[in-house]
């Protein structure tokens, strides 16, 4: 795949992990039932609920792996698209594509977690746990980070500008 390309994949994807971030956000990801009370959660009401059940620091892991990391994954990976052909910051931006590269194997994690909590909690009439739209706009926004990284090479940082 000629470098072009990967840097037009890599922008494609960050502008639709950014545009699909809202939703994940904003939609339910998952619903849990218990003794036939409905609640529907969005990530950001999961931590809330989380806090509220007395488990803060559960809700703070929650909120940064939920929310916090992947807006900085998306807010890097725009930084580093948006320097492109500068010479400007390059050893940062090859430490921060690094760093993202560490983190990307980890990004799934809420996505596993939710399938588990989903097959796990299935008690009948007392309780239960059904994933939600959110959660496929969630695991696009990660697989989309993921993808981006992964297009973006070191070297298309260390390149020099095609003028």
């Amino acid at each position: 795949m000629t470098d072009p390309v990967r840097l037009e994949l890599a922008r494609a994807l960050v502008v639709a992990g950014l545009i699909l971030y809202v939703p994940a956000n904003a939609l339910p990801v998952m619903t849990i039932t218990v003794a036939g009370e409905v609640d529907p959660l969005t990530v950001m009401g999961g931590v809330q609920e989380l806090y509220d059940s007395g488990l803060p620091v559960v809700a703070g892991v929650v909120f940064l792996a939920s929310v916090v990391v992947p807006f900085l994954k998306l807010a890097c990976l725009s930084w580093m698209l948006l320097l492109q052909d500068s010479d400007i910051l390059r050893p940062q931006r090859t430490a921060a594509l690094r760093v993202l590269h560490q983190i990307g194997t980890w990004s799934m994690i809420d996505i596993f977690l939710l399938s588990v909590l989903t097959a796990v909690g299935q008690l009948g009439i007392l309780a239960s746990v059904q994933a939600e739209p959110g959660a496929l706009f969630f695991a696009v926004v990660l697989l989309c980070t993921l993808f981006a990284a992964d297009f973006y090479k070191p070297r298309l940082i260390w390149r020099e500008a095609v003028r």
